[in-house]
């Protein structure tokens, strides 16, 4: 098995749904107010659970997973909402 190659193509994997969530979020959001709040929880709820589960299962897991994870969902979240901040 090429590892290198393998690395290199969830890598891309992992982009291309990035882009179709965002996108699809997005458009999602226009059709109103109360879609584009819905949508607003849901990010901040994924926010949460990411900052729980790094907190819960810290320890056993890398710490670059620990960085990376609440990187990509504020990305995510930038990329729907603008530079919306989660509600607390």
């Amino acid at each position: 098995m090429n590892y290198e190659r393998e690395l290199h193509s969830l890598a891309a994997e992992t982009l291309a749904l990035q882009f179709v969530v965002a996108q699809t979020l997005r458009r999602l959001c226009s059709l109103s107010d109360e879609a584009s709040d819905l949508i607003r929880q849901g990010l901040d709820d994924a926010s949460n659970l990411i900052e729980a589960l790094a907190l819960h299962h810290g320890e056993r897991v890398p710490a670059e997973h620990l960085t990376k994870a609440p990187q990509v969902a504020e990305e995510l979240r930038s990329s729907v909402l603008g530079k919306d901040k989660p509600k607390a």
